[in-house]
């Protein structure tokens, strides 16, 4: 598992785009919104879990790897600064908010998708 795009905020992914790929002679096309996920904010990877949007192979675990380095980091720094749990919460559920779709992006780049050449979408995700 590649996890190199967990802490790469620089390379955040900040525009809409969609993601086409030929399976079985048919072309299957996923959205990555490019904005700040509330779903993902409030929920952290159970949002993929139970959504039906996100189902690409590898994207699931990658969350939860994910997930559970942020909450190691989380309570490494709760145990440091006492009295700060919340404020550690906080940060690592924006920071979960902030770079879910990139994540995304990533992980259909690794199972083979690649940008449509038509930059023209439309703001209404599913």
């Amino acid at each position: 598992m590649d996890l190199t795009d967990v802490f790469a905020v620089t390379k955040r992914v900040t525009e809409p785009k969609v993601m086409t790929k030929l399976v079985n002679k048919q072309l299957v096309t996923k959205q990555v919104a490019g904005r700040f996920n509330w779903l993902a904010f409030f929920f952290a990877a159970f949002y993929a879990v139970f959504s039906n949007k996100y189902r690409t192979r590898g994207f699931i675990a990658k969350l939860f790897v994910v997930l559970l380095i942020l909450v190691l980091i989380n309570c490494g720094l709760s145990y440091l600064f006492d009295g700060t749990d919340v404020l550690w919460n906080l940060i690592e559920a924006i920071y979960y908010g902030l770079m879910f779709d990139t994540w995304y992006y990533h992980q259909l780049l690794k199972n083979g998708y690649q940008e449509a050449e038509d930059t023209a979408i439309s703001n209404d995700f599913e």
